[in-house]
Parts: structure tokens; sequence; C-alpha cells
């Protein structure tokens, strides 16, 4: 009978990237700068991680079909570097290949990075490629953000929420699209973190991409 890994792995550190349009740096900068941020606040050496697991969403666009780039960049040689993909939950997958790797007794101490690129391929919007025969049939060209945008839009049509008022709402539930009147406390918005780009006041003041036609157009199947 499966027994789990409960207290038996401990997350020691942690680390991230700025956010913002970096144009100045490269994938493999990205993960130097989260990972020594990590080490760091671990307060272990390069040298004592034996496996290591890299997440991206969109390979092809992105570093690569493989965990090589996270290797070369970190300069982790002679452990196992592995490469996982499951589009929004790919994080969750290199975190949990960790998690399983220390909860075994296979590694003391294992890495989980995860890391996105995507505006530097001069496609217009997030690039998307092809996920096959069954994707391609229900989301040709989709993007989580621009999926969840159209939701957004149909919410506010269906229940006559004004576009400035949505963009003060925070969602109360685990669900992206059912955002509530409630306002967003900057405390748990990330607005004082150092490697936020934005803070509320210029969230909030961001133009909007999606037009009011949308919205309508969005909200009528909902209501029949």
């Amino acid at each position: 009978m499966a027994s789990g890994i409960r207290d038996k792995v401990a997350i020691l550190g942690m680390g991230c990237s700025k956010f913002g349009e970096r144009w100045d740096a490269e994938p493999s900068d990205l993960m130097v700068e989260a990972f020594e941020e990590c080490i760091a606040d671990a307060g272990i050496e390069r040298s004592q991680i034996d496996a290591a697991w890299l997440s991206t969403a969109f390979d092809s666009v992105n570093v690569g079909p493989s965990a090589l780039p996270l290797a070369t960049a970190l300069r982790l040689g002679y452990i196992p570097v592995t490469h996982v993909e499951n589009m929004c939950a790919s994080g969750t997958e290199a975190f949990r290949g960790a998690c399983y790797a220390v909860a075994s007794g296979a590694a003391d101490f294992a890495l989980a990075l995860g890391v996105e690129k995507l505006k530097d391929t001069g496609y217009g919007g997030l690039p998307a490629r092809t996920r096959g025969v069954t994707n391609d049939m229900f989301a040709p060209n989709v993007s989580a953000p621009g999926a969840f945008a159209q939701l957004a839009a149909g919410y506010r049509g269906a229940h006559g929420i004004g576009r400035d008022d949505l963009k003060r709402a925070w969602p109360t539930s685990r669900s992206r699209a059912t955002p509530t009147a409630r306002a967003i406390p900057r405390r748990i918005c990330g607005a004082r973190s150092p490697t936020n780009r934005r803070s509320r006041r210029r969230w909030s003041r961001s133009p909007s991409v999606c037009s009011t036609a949308a919205a309508s157009a969005t909200a009528r199947p909902a209501r029949s």
C-alpha cells in the first residue's frame, strides 16, 4: 500500500528571476539568476545537488526538448538532469520529480527549475505550436492568457461588471474565471516583491486588450 512522502522531503531554498520584458536576457540568464538566489537561500553548494529537473511549457520555442540547457547554464556536470513539459503544470511536474528523488533516497539534494522565454521569436502574441491531432482539433493556436481573457470578458458581459471593476477584483477561489468584487490587498498580490514587474497601481492602469464587443459576444452563450 502506498504510504506517500509526507515528512520525507523539505524545501530548503527558493529563488526567482525578475519579471518583465527581459529582452537583454536569454533563458540561461534567467536560470542562473533564479538558481543563484535559490542555493544561497538553501545554504548549500552547487556540488551537493544530486539531480535536477527542468520544466518548460513550450519547448519548441523555448530552450528545447532536453534538460541540457539547464546543466550547461548552471554548470551541473555528471548528475542526471530531466526535462518535463506538462503545459501550465510543468513547474509542478519538475517539483514533484525532485521530491520523489529525495523521498526515495536516490538523492539528498534535488533541484526543480522552470523557465519560459517566449517572446524572442518574432511571433505576434504568445507562440503556440502543434500539440498533436487531438489538441489541434479543439485548441488551434490557443494560449492560456488568451483563454483566460475570453473567460473574463464573458463573465463581465454575463454579470454586468465594468472593466475597471473587474481589474480591481481578485478571485477568492482557485478558479481564475470566477472573479469577485473584493479589492486586491497589496500584501497578497506580490506588489512588494523585488521581482515584481508592476505595482498594483500600474497594473490597474494597464490598457485592456479585449473589447466590449468581444465581452458581450462571449456572454451570450452563457445566458442561453
